[in-house]
């Protein structure tokens, strides 16, 4: 599992020591990871707030969009991560 944010590596790095999570967030100030899953909001440019899990036989397990409950995502990520495990 790994996280993309639009934030600096530092900042990216920090977020994810603040919070303790479990993988790792790649900084994508460019936008270029971004714009290839075209999570981008068309009009006004901004990255939606979007979290896919792919597993290990590179089949999309989840796919979660919610733009106000930023912490849903690492909850509905890790749950379903560990799911997967106990399969």
């Amino acid at each position: 599992m790994v996280g993309v944010s639009t934030d600096a590596q530092e900042t990216s790095d920090r977020f994810r020591a603040a919070l303790d999570l479990p993988y790792p967030v790649v900084g994508d100030p460019g936008g270029t990871l971004c714009r290839a899953y075209d999570v981008t909001w068309p009009l006004i440019g901004r990255v939606q707030r979007v979290t896919y899990l792919i597993g290990r036989d590179r089949r999309l397990r989840l796919a979660f969009h919610d733009e106000l409950r930023f912490l849903a995502h690492v909850d509905k990520a890790c749950a379903e991560a560990a799911r997967g495990a106990d399969a």
